[in-house]
């Protein structure tokens, strides 16, 4: 197999010289799968406020990852950088949504584990996950 290499040189335009880095990519690489791994932070909104409302709202943010609902695949067959998440409440059914943002509603009194997954559109885990926690009196 024959792979073309290549390289980039920074040019610091401001300062017009060379910055002397090279870095060689494989030519089939593109912009994205060197610059973007997929990411994803969860946190909780409001946590007192809902908490008395017996409630949980998550929002996260993911980058390196376009966000699509799952059930508008034909067969699983997505594109690259394509997924969506998983949510999950104390171990119960998966929620799997392009949502950024879910509330849980009616929760009992006591603590509740959420975890917050990115995957991808065959279901199967893109790496990032977090657990959050909420106490609920």
């Amino acid at each position: 197999m024959n792979t073309r290499y290549f390289k980039i040189i920074i040019f610091l335009s401001g300062l017009g010289f060379f910055s002397g880095m090279l870095y060689s990519l494989k030519a089939s690489e593109t912009r994205s799968s060197v610059v973007s791994t997929p990411s994803l932070v969860a946190k909780l909104v409001d946590v007192q406020k809902n908490a008395t409302n017996k409630s949980a709202t998550v929002e996260v943010t993911v980058t390196g990852v376009k966000l699509i609902d799952p059930s508008s695949l034909v067969r699983g067959k997505a594109g690259k950088k394509e997924g969506h998440l998983h949510y999950q409440i104390d171990e119960g059914y998966i929620i799997a949504t392009p949502a950024s943002k879910l509330s849980f509603h009616g929760l009992s009194s006591g603590a509740h584990k959420i975890v917050v997954m990115l995957a991808s559109n065959n279901h199967e885990p893109l790496g990032p996950k977090e657990v959050l926690s909420v106490s609920i009196p």
